[in-house]
């Protein structure tokens, strides 16, 4: 009895630890990628705590140009700061709260004559933040369109800090829906070429 105890919750072990395998997961990314979107339209709803610390932990593991971590995020969420931020980008949508990321440029690498990864490195950070989000249920949206200056003035950023991106962030209002661009792709044979 005690043996077949024993091979009924190796078995059971084996059946639900088989997928744990790394490199045989399916996690369903694809589906994920797929079916995030810009939103556009945000709920006043404020998004919790913990799911900002969630959504922070995507950034902080995301790769950088060796590792260099240059990323630096101000969570905007009072009214009078998003207010400030709404008169310097008309893409905010009406979310309760705005990620401004930036980079340090006495953190970022090098990469090459007066330039450096500092761009390149955000941009990975809000995409797996954004992924993240999404993986909760959260809306958000890249947002280049901002002034910048004014943005460092108002949030009374450092010289070292330069500002790239914003990311609003929130619960989709009722009516959000993605553009009408959202399921366009190019054919792969159009942006992929093997050689």
């Amino acid at each position: 009895m005690k043996q077949f105890i024993f091979l009924t919750f190796a078995a059971l072990l084996c059946i639900s630890g088989c997928n744990s395998n790394p490199k045989t997961m399916n996690k369903d990314f694809l589906q994920l990628a797929t079916d995030r979107y810009s939103v556009r339209s945000f709920d006043a709803t404020p998004v919790d705590q913990a799911a900002i610390d969630k959504i922070l932990r995507a950034g902080q593991v995301a790769p950088t140009a060796i590792n260099s971590q240059p990323q630096k995020i101000y969570v905007v969420r009072t009214p009078e700061a998003i207010a400030k931020l709404n008169t310097l980008s008309p893409c905010l949508y009406g979310a309760p709260q705005c990620f401004v990321f930036c980079y340090d440029d006495t953190k970022v690498a090098a990469r090459g004559e007066g330039d450096n990864y500092g761009d390149i490195d955000v941009t990975i950070v809000l995409t797996h933040m954004m992924l993240e989000a999404a993986n909760l249920g959260i809306g958000t949206c890249a947002v280049g369109y901002f002034d910048r200056e004014k943005l460092i003035a108002e949030l009374e950023l450092p010289v070292n800090i330069h500002p790239i991106l914003l990311m609003p962030l929130g619960y989709a209002a009722a009516d959000a829906k993605p553009s009408d661009r959202h399921s366009s792709y190019r054919p792969l044979e159009e942006t992929v070429e093997y050689r």
